[in-house]
């Protein structure tokens, strides 16, 4: 009964962050788990090294806490030189308020990642996992068991999937460039604010009769197989503020557009 209250009286003053002593456990049983190969890439960022049980885990470098509870909240991990397989009881799935994760650019070889296990929470806001392997059949899940996903960038992982008809009312941003995603451009991805999908593999035209878009700032759509004209509504999009569709096979007149800060790449590889 009084473990809650000491936990809140620890936090509110300025003593280190003592309850609960399972984020830390988790972090250094996470940390363990690999090696760290500093000559992984030059975008080496030391971060776990820094980790010690004599220091307080919320001033961990990469770490970042509610300043509440001492919950973790965030890892930045990206290009920490990890090195190993990711097992599916790794301790990282006991950081249950966890929202932002990256873990982009470590060396993850011999695993094929589960979206399901990575995913560790359904209040999970941005997820960073930038070059790693995926197994196809758990793309669909991430878009079912995460309704507050926000951010997603999954450039340069296999996921060799078809692409979901539907994604949650909370993500914005969708980043899945070089994936060898598949399928026909469903209607729902043009209402995100920034859309990459130059995946190499998307089919057919463009949706001819998208409205209601008020927030596509970016669309990025090169190297696809996609075709007919470049339909009318993306020219008239005041928001559209970059927008790359070449190496495809459109045809047909580019047309004015409205807005005039727009950075664009249309005709390269097109019939225009």
């Amino acid at each position: 009964m009084l473990y809650p209250v000491l936990c809140q009286l620890a936090f509110s003053s300025s003593l280190p962050h003592l309850c609960p002593k399972d984020q830390a456990h988790a972090l250094l049983q996470f940390k363990h788990m690999f090696t760290i190969n500093p000559n992984s890439s030059h975008c080496y960022n030391p971060t776990t090294l820094s980790w010690n049980k004599s220091t307080d885990y919320c001033s961990w470098s990469g770490v970042h806490c509610d300043d509440m509870m001492g919950q973790v909240i965030e890892l930045d991990l990206y290009y920490s030189g990890l090195q190993g397989k990711f097992h599916s009881n790794s301790s990282l799935f006991q950081l249950s308020n966890l929202k932002r994760l990256d873990l982009a650019g470590n060396d993850f070889s011999g695993c094929s990642f589960h979206l399901n296990l990575i995913i560790l929470s359904s209040y999970m806001e941005t997820v960073d996992l930038y070059g790693l392997r995926l197994e196809p059949y758990n793309f669909e899940l991430l878009f079912k068991n995460v309704t507050q996903l926000r951010d997603l960038d999954l450039d340069f992982v296999n996921i060799s999937s078809a692409i979901p008809l539907n994604f949650s009312s909370y993500l914005t941003s969708l980043w899945l460039p070089r994936t060898q995603l598949r399928g026909v451009l469903p209607e729902r991805v043009f209402h995100l604010s920034y859309l990459s999908l130059s995946s190499y593999s998307l089919t057919g035209p463009i949706p001819s009769n998208v409205s209601g878009l008020q927030n596509l700032q970016a669309l990025f759509l090169s190297s696809n197989y996609l075709n007919g004209t470049i339909t009318s509504w993306i020219f008239s999009l005041p928001s559209l503020m970059h927008l790359n569709l070449s190496n495809n096979s459109f045809s047909g007149k580019i047309q004015e557009f409205k807005s005039k800060t727009l950075y664009s790449v249309v005709s390269k590889q097109n019939q225009l």
